[in-house]
Formats: structure tokens, sequence, C-alpha cells
């Protein structure tokens, strides 16, 4: 598992994105290139846990998204509530480019998994 998303998501196509509450993961499955020479690509799982904040800002699009490129803010650090109710967040922040608009969460660790 990783924490500062680092892998290359290139061309990938997002097929769906499904939320686990009970585990709070949000998982993407994807089209992955795992050969980019050779145009073969694999279904995977990018699974973030803890997440936070996911966001689609997409507009209406013929066909699936596909990723271009990603933007890493490093890790963020703040505050939700006030009080007893006061909770500390610490948690890594992405933007993910598609060539139908952004998608942007803040999570924990991920992981890119094999669709079995």
């Amino acid at each position: 598992m990783n924490s500062d998303l680092n892998i290359e998501l290139h061309d990938s196509e997002i097929i769906k994105v499904k939320e686990n509450t009970l585990e709070d993961t949000l998982n993407f499955i994807i089209e992955y290139p795992v050969d980019f020479n050779k145009n073969i690509f694999e279904k995977r799982i990018l699974r973030f846990f803890d997440y936070l904040n996911y966001s689609v800002k997409e507009i209406p699009f013929a066909t699936r998204p596909i990723i271009l490129s990603y933007e890493n803010f490093g890790k963020i650090n703040y505050v939700i509530g006030t009080g007893r109710n006061k909770i500390k967040v610490s948690r890594y922040k992405t933007v993910i480019n598609t060539n139908a608009g952004t998608r942007s969460l803040e999570y924990n660790k991920f992981e890119l998994l094999k669709l079995s």
C-alpha cells in the first residue's frame, strides 16, 4: 500500500466508482495500461482508504472518462468542528484530470489491485 499517489495512470479508463461505507474505501474500477506500447489494458481496482471530500466536476461526455494526469498536493492538515466535536484531519490530496474535467479526493493510502 502507498500513501502518496505515484503510479502511471495516463489513458486509464474509469469504468465505475464504488463506495464502501463500511470499510471507508473508494474503489475506481479502471482499464489500466499494463503494456502501453502494445496497447494492452487490464481491469484493475484503484482503491483509496479513509477517503474524504470526493468531488466530481466533469461535463456530460459520450464515452467513459479517461485519466489524462493527476496532481498531488501532498499531505494536508485541517480541523473539522469545534470544542468537544473538534477533529484533526490529515490526508493526502489528489486531483485526477480526465478528458471530461476533474475528480478530487483526500485519502490516507491507496493500492492498485488486479481484478479477480
